[in-house]
């Protein structure tokens, strides 16, 4: 497949291909869970990796530029694979220091994207054995379509905030509180988790902080087909220094839109907003 004349069934085509090697790489994280994991250099004592990490992405990009000659990978560890048309964002596990320590909650993440514009994911869960994917603007699970949830008296945030290995800014701690005041609130600790759970129901807002774009590619395009929001801060990709996004669920615009507009005060994202020079 090239990727001069990509159709949507190309596009299916490839996100297919991206979940057959996201299955292949949870299959071999399985036997690897729980392993030590290191500081990443000249990163904070919470940002880790492992050797599966490296090992992971290295076969997800031999098999992802294979499925599409001619097209790129950016990864959280080997960073850019050259440039074209159609990147690949890879998380060869997000969630890492939950995997890291034997917790379930970490995940493959694939996001694709055509020309700037992302147009398909895959979230594979390698504990629930689990694989959402979109494509199309069509959100399947398992490979099948996933029915809207009923209706719930109090909304459910994944919200990694405040920020972990730094001190936390007052800002951060008062969009806590507002969200505490108006749901019930985890912190999962991995960003594509918390979009794939927002998009079929499991939850109805994320809310991450400090995310690059492998972290929230494949996510977004899940919330976005279910019928939900995405809302990068700001809103190019980052690739060196960390953003921050929310997501939500179809009837939670107006806390959407508080959300995002918090974050857009938050002092550590507001030079970004000022001069969107640094993203990539």
């Amino acid at each position: 497949m090239t990727i001069q004349d990509e159709t949507a069934d190309d596009i299916g085509a490839l996100v297919r291909a991206a979940a057959q090697a996201a299955r292949r790489a949870g299959r071999a994280l399985l036997a690897g869970a729980g392993t030590d994991a290191r500081g990443k250099p000249g990163g904070h004592a919470h940002d880790v990796v492992t050797e599966a990490d490296t090992a992971v992405e290295e076969m997800l990009r031999a098999e992802l530029t294979a499925a599409c000659p001619g097209s790129a990978v950016v990864g959280e560890e080997g960073g850019a694979d050259g440039d074209g048309e159609v990147l690949w964002y890879v998380d060869p596990i997000d969630g890492t220091h939950n995997f890291s320590r034997g917790l379930p909650l970490y995940c493959v993440s694939i996001g694709l994207t055509v020309r700037g514009e992302p147009v398909g994911g895959c979230v594979y869960e390698p504990a629930r054995d689990e694989l959402h994917t979109a494509a199309g603007n069509v959100l399947l699970r398992d490979g099948r379509a996933v029915e809207p949830p009923p209706p719930r008296p109090v909304p459910m945030v994944l919200a990694d905030l405040p920020r972990a290995g730094t001190a936390p800014d007052p800002a951060e701690f008062a969009l806590f509180a507002e969200l505490l005041a108006a749901a019930d609130v985890r912190r999962i600790g991995s960003s594509a988790l918390a979009l794939a759970y927002v998009a079929t129901g499991r939850a109805d807002m994320a809310v991450v902080p400090d995310a690059l774009a492998w972290d929230h590619a494949a996510g977004r395009v899940l919330v976005t087909a279910s019928g939900g929001a995405f809302v990068a801060v700001p809103e190019g990709p980052c690739l060196r220094r960390p953003g921050a996004f929310a997501a939500w669920r179809p009837g939670l615009s107006d806390l959407g839109a508080t959300v995002v507009r918090a974050l857009e005060r938050m002092p550590f994202l507001r030079g970004w907003l000022e001069d969107d020079t640094t993203l990539a």
